[in-house]
């Protein structure tokens, strides 16, 4: 039957959708709409008996922090948005303020320090970020022995900064050597002065955790011309696709990645894969993990039988929900001293004749 007027929950989504940033952005907004529209063409949302049309409004902050700030106040201000995600380390921190006293019930895709906090009850992140993903350095050296010296390029933000510390603690317990440790501005494009610093330590590796596909692509194509001929890993969502892209095929051969799978697909996903090409017209691997917050959210509101988003955050600590990967909760509390941070099987690609590779599928250190 048609829904009303009223009968609607809208959903803000606060995301780069052009600049480098963007092939985290397009995916994220994609994802959300596909999971809603879905629930839509099935009369929509059911809420204390109650159909609810679910509406996604999304913005273009092209991940840059006053923008970001911007979008999340008119969606708060404006849009009279109760549910949000953004996207973004940078983005969310500036914007936690506002979340937080508006009480609004935050899914951010990000990478942070603080982010998950008890400060921050009403943020539940929806992503796997470096105290999750760092899991995946203890297979490389049961798997790699022979890597042993870990440069690092990052971006000079709250993001990279707070990244490279974790991965580098991680990476230091666990006997690797790490002999490099650079910040780039995310505007940069020429990253041969960087290289040629990094290059000297003799890396056998270099981690560009944090970094989006776009300046990763002119990363590895320069160190590729300069003569590097080691490994590169980024355990943060990045589309190797992109990178290619941008370097060539043969320069990505090898790469590691968390979060960004190509083949083989379980079933699930290649439904997921038809459907979203479905909407969208092109297929976007990021789109797998970047649902979690649609999943979550829907998931939440179904077991509350409520639209008021404290009611939600209490049914996001307890409720066990599917996404493409397996099942998924929140946890942490070990490790964050709150439960608001996404848990589940996380997957790990190497790309192989230009197409990333499913290597292993791990759980976080901490639940």
């Amino acid at each position: 039957g048609s829904v009303g007027a009223q009968d609607v929950i809208k959903f803000g989504v606060a995301t780069p959708l052009s600049g480098p940033a963007a092939p985290w952005g397009i995916p994220h907004k994609g994802a959300t709409e596909l999971i809603f529209d879905e629930i839509n063409s099935q009369g929509g949302l059911e809420v204390g008996g109650k159909k609810y049309k679910l509406e996604v409004v999304a913005y273009d902050h092209k991940y840059v922090i006053a923008e970001g700030v911007a979008t999340v106040n008119r969606l708060i201000a404006k849009d009279g948005v109760k549910f949000i995600s953004i996207l973004g380390g940078t983005v969310v921190k500036a914007a936690e303020e506002a979340v937080n006293e508006a009480r609004v019930l935050n899914m951010p895709l990000a990478y942070a320090d603080g982010l998950v906090s008890p400060k921050n009850p009403y943020t539940f992140h929806s992503f796997p970020s470096p105290p999750e993903t760092v899991i995946f350095w203890n297979w490389i050296k049961q798997h790699h022995p022979q890597i042993k010296r870990v440069a690092s390029i990052t971006p000079n933000d709250d993001t990279g900064w707070w990244s490279l510390k974790v991965e580098t603690k991680y990476v230091e317990k666990l006997g690797y050597e790490v002999v490099a440790r650079e910040f780039f501005e995310r505007v940069v494009t020429d990253f041969n002065p960087m290289l040629l610093r990094v290059l000297a330590q003799k890396p056998d590796i270099i981690s560009v955790l944090a970094s989006p596909a776009g300046s990763v692509g002119l990363i590895i194509k320069q160190a590729r011309v300069l003569g590097f001929k080691g490994r590169f890993i980024h355990i943060g969502q990045m589309d190797t696709s992109v990178v290619a892209g941008i370097a060539w095929k043969e320069a990505v051969e090898g790469t590691w990645v968390h979060g960004y799978v190509q083949a083989p697909l379980p079933e699930k996903i290649k439904s997921w894969q038809a459907r979203y090409t479905k909407k969208h017209g092109e297929w976007n691997a990021t789109s797998i993990d970047f649902a979690n917050p649609a999943f979550a959210f829907v998931a939440a509101v179904k077991k509350a039988q409520s639209v008021d988003p404290k009611k939600i955050a209490e049914a996001l600590r307890t409720v066990e929900f599917d996404n493409l990967w397996g099942k998924a909760h929140f946890g942490g509390k070990d490790y964050y001293g709150i439960g608001n941070q996404i848990i589940y099987p996380m997957p790990f690609s190497e790309v192989k004749d230009g197409i990333a590779h499913l290597v292993v599928q791990l759980s976080p250190p901490h639940n």
